[in-house]
């Protein structure tokens, strides 16, 4: 079942300007209350003027509106809002590269030389033009304070990488052959080089630098930022019903979200409510429920070094035991797709052919009886970060199965914190953990190499300390080859040998939930991270 089963219904909206009205000196939680009985509105001002304000009601906070410090969805979301890049992302799932700051580019023969041409269009919210200056600059900045997403262009960009050719031209010599290195781009924001230099380091925790379609004008710390249109952005917009204004309201309470849904006075949700808040958000005539599976990947990794998780055969048979569809119509309610291999289908480069494991007891027991060890001797830990429902209901789901072949299965939640700490050493790591892989960029690279390749052992991508020299030798080849249909080959042999040795449960690829307001035009979830919120393709169409 999915929670988008309804009609969508176009209603009327209450704006900001009216929920700043209703809110007065009360505070945002005991307002709602009073505003949620009124019946909604059209116009939200005395003056009848239209509503132009889209609000973005999140439980989250950032801990950071520095760009080059941003890691998190939240950061994110503001980053791409509000500054620009070399190069941008479609809203197509998988998404596209499309041009941002760079109208053109060329890429040398050797693979590592790259020239950008800017456009001579764009500037900065304070009126200065975006020149190759600038762009040099933010290079330099984001590999000095090696904080963020820094770690994109580690080893392949140096502190004399990047270059002005003149005004509007940058030259880019990586430091080697780095086939994703253009899809990283769009997370490079650009900033304004003499702005930062005029201001102090912490400047930008309160102002913006950019040239994005949208600027910072309020921030109040831990309750909400509050973006305004920038009429000179260089970009094209979807529609002449614009949201000139774009609030992140920052609510701590999960009812209260749901609250402001109701009566209108938000407009989308992000992605940590509940299910159960998003089944009520989706019983809503003006709501529909975004629940796209795009790239959102659970596994629960099995530790092969360890008795007795490193014979396959026992591996085999955790495999075959679990009720994978029982997951996904179960605790998923339908909101997923489970997992053919160790890569979601929707990346390029998936392979079709790859074994798909389903629940069959008798297979189960037939690898249990080739394996070196007997059932009743095998005694496992699932570890799944604290109060995380949905792994905690799957590992309860595991050890029913899992008993039915006589192992016994103990559960443990555990802080992620902790869970970062244990997965540095072998010794210390759970025999299964049970992990969500990340969307940084588009490119198989970005879940293959962190989770299979043995360099990364230690880190939380990396639970099962899998080791395979010919999976190690076909990911560095696809890292450093240009051809994409060779690319696709040595991705297609990797699949192929780590889900026949099953160093982890392939389990499901998740849907990411998302409440919104049915007057929002333009709503598209490609799945990345800050893009799929990006706000300059929206438009009213109430």
């Amino acid at each position: 079942m999915s929670l988008d089963d309804k009609d969508h219904m176009t209603t009327h909206q209450i704006g900001r300007r009216r929920l700043l009205q209703c809110v007065g000196a009360g505070g945002l939680t005991t307002v709602l209350a009073g505003c949620a009985g009124e019946e909604p509105e059209g116009l939200d001002d005395e003056e009848g003027e239209e509503d132009d304000s889209l609000v973005y009601a999140t439980t989250i906070s950032p801990s950071t509106i520095d760009p080059m410090r941003a890691s998190d969805n939240f950061e994110n979301i503001y980053t791409v809002n509000v500054y620009d890049s070399l190069l941008n992302y479609t809203d197509e799932s998988p998404p596209e590269l499309a041009p941002g700051l760079a109208e053109d580019w060329e890429v040398g023969d050797d693979d590592q030389t790259y020239e950008f041409f800017l456009r001579n269009d764009a500037m900065f919210h304070n009126g200065d033009s975006v020149t190759a200056d600038d762009v040099v600059y933010s290079f330099e900045r984001m590999l000095e304070l090696q904080d963020g997403l820094s770690w994109m262009w580690t080893d392949t960009i140096g502190t004399d990488s990047v270059t002005a050719a003149d005004e509007t031209t940058v030259e880019i010599e990586t430091e080697r052959t780095f086939a994703p290195f253009l899809f990283t781009l769009p997370y490079l924001p650009i900033v304004n080089e003499s702005e930062l230099d005029a201001n102090d380091e912490d400047w930008l925790e309160q102002n913006d630098a950019g040239s994005g379609p949208y600027e910072l004008v309020e921030h109040e710390r831990e309750e909400r930022l509050v973006l305004q249109r920038f009429d000179d952005w260089w970009g094209e917009w979807p529609s002449d019903d614009l949201f000139d204004e774009v609030v992140l309201e920052i609510v701590p309470e999960e009812g209260t979200v749901t609250g402001m849904m109701s009566n209108e006075s938000a407009d989308i949700t992000d992605e940590w409510l509940s299910v159960e808040s998003y089944e009520e958000l989706a019983s809503l005539d003006h709501v529909f429920v975004s629940d796209e599976v795009t790239f959102s990947p659970l596994y629960v990794f099995m530790h092969t070094q360890r008795e007795p998780l490193d014979d396959v055969n026992v591996r085999k048979a955790i495999s075959y035991a679990v009720d994978y569809q029982q997951i996904v119509d179960d605790i998923l309610l339908g909101n997923a797709d489970q997992m053919q291999g160790p890569l979601p289908s929707e990346m390029w480069g998936h392979n079709d052919d790859v074994i798909q494991y389903e629940q069959d007891l008798d297979r189960a027991q037939e690898y249990l009886d080739d394996s070196t060890y007997d059932a009743e001797d095998i005694e496992l830990t699932y570890t799944y970060v604290t109060d995380l429902t949905v792994t905690e209901n799957i590992g309860l789901l595991l050890q029913t199965n899992l008993n039915e072949l006589g192992i016994n299965l103990e559960l443990e939640g555990a802080p992620w914190t902790r869970i970062t700490d244990m997965v540095t050493s072998q010794d210390t790591t759970s025999d299964m953990h049970a992990i969500y892989l990340s969307f940084s960029y588009v490119d198989p690279d970005t879940f293959l190499y962190p989770a299979w390749h043995s360099s990364s052992h230690g880190s939380w991508e990396s639970p099962a300390w899998y080791e395979n020299e010919e999976v190690d030798q076909l990911l560095d080849d696809a890292r450093t080859e240009i051809d994409v249909d060779q690319r696709t080959e040595y991705y297609h042999e990797a699949q192929e040998i780590i889900a026949d040795d099953t160093p982890a449960l392939f389990v499901v690829n998740e849907a990411e939930l998302y409440g919104v307001n049915e007057r929002v035009g333009g709503y598209v979830d490609n799945g990345l991270v800050g893009y799929s919120k990006a706000f300059w393709r929206l438009y009213d169409e109430s």
